[in-house]
C-alpha cells in the first residue's frame, strides 16, 4: 500500500515539482523571516514543524534520493510535503 502510493509520485516530472517547491518555501521562509519567526513560530510549533518536515521531504524527493524501506516511504511521502508546501505558502503569502 505504501509503495504503491510513493511511487504513484516516483516520477520525474514530481521530482522536479518536489525541487521546485523545496526552494519556493525555504526561499519564502528566509525572506519572510521575521513574519516565520513571530507569527508561525510563536503560537503554533507544530505548524512550524509540519511546514520544516514537509520542506524536509520535498528536499528529499526533489534532489532523488532512492528511499527502499517502506517506513522510511511512509515517513518522507511527498504528498505530505505537497501538502506542506501549499499551506506553509498560503499562510505565508495570503493570511
Amino acid at each position: 500500500m505504501i509503495d504503491r502510493l510513493y511511487q504513484l509520485v516516483n516520477k520525474g516530472s514530481y521530482r522536479a515539482l518536489s525541487l521546485i517547491l523545496a526552494i519556493v518555501l525555504m526561499g519564502s521562509i528566509f525572506l519572510n523571516a521575521k513574519k516565520f519567526a513571530l507569527e508561525l513560530g510563536g503560537p503554533s510549533p507544530l505548524f512550524t514543524l509540519f511546514l520544516i518536515w514537509g520542506t524536509s521531504t520535498l528536499w528529499i524527493h526533489g534532489i532523488g534520493l532512492e528511499i527502499r524501506k517502506d517506513r522510511w516511504k511512509a515517513i518522507f511521502n511527498p504528498l505530505i510535503g505537497y501538502c506542506a508546501a501549499v499551506t506553509g505558502l498560503v499562510y505565508i503569502y495570503i493570511v
